[in-house]
């Protein structure tokens, strides 16, 4: 899973880099997660070098709609840019559910990419009696789930899923000469 963030934080960085904010400083950007949010998610950040902000949960341990708005317009206040926000379907400390019908509106109003973190309870999904639990889940710019916690695969097994794909294989691209072949572009190459 830390892999994982570490991927999306480049990712998000690439964004910025072709978006609005040509030149970026580091110190300014942020971060913003549920407070029950897996330990890999503050890791990255720690890694990645950016400043991160655990916000508080309800009552069910839920990250709400209301709690984002607010965290990220007093992070604008302070001179931070938020450009990343982490919604939690299924927390591993207490199976919390955050809700991300809210947060995806904010999200997107924002213009802070949201991923989702299933990684625990995201097998379930599998199952339609339990996707009610993903409303909003069409506001994600990324989700990710771990098959091997649920569904008896191999270990460290990480499904992630991308709206836009061309983040990834731009990211990715490296096209020298002596590695083009003759059906180039007819599928994605994540070398």
């Amino acid at each position: 899973i830390f892999f994982i963030y570490i991927g999306l934080l480049t990712l998000i960085y690439v964004k910025l880099l072709f978006s609005i904010y040509i030149i970026i400083i580091i110190i300014l950007i942020n971060r913003i997660f549920s407070g029950q949010a897996h330990s890999s998610v503050e890791r990255a950040g720690l890694f990645g070098g950016v400043k991160f902000r655990l916000l508080p949960v309800d009552e069910k341990c839920k990250l709400r709609g209301d709690v984002l708005a607010k965290a990220i317009q007093e992070d604008k206040e302070k001179g931070l840019i938020p450009f990343y926000v982490v919604a939690t379907l299924g927390t591993t400390v207490s199976c919390a559910f955050d809700r991300l019908d809210e947060m995806g509106v904010v999200a997107n109003r924002e213009d802070v990419w949201l991923h989702v973190d299933a990684a625990y309870a995201g097998s379930a999904f599998i199952c339609p009696e339990y996707r009610y639990l993903m409303k909003g889940i069409e506001l994600a710019d990324s989700y990710n789930f771990n098959p091997h916690k649920w569904m008896l695969v191999n270990f460290d097994c990480s499904a992630m899923w991308l709206k836009d794909p061309t983040y990834v294989i731009n990211a990715f691209n490296v096209d020298p000469l002596y590695l083009k072949y003759d059906t180039q572009g007819s599928a994605p190459d994540y070398r």
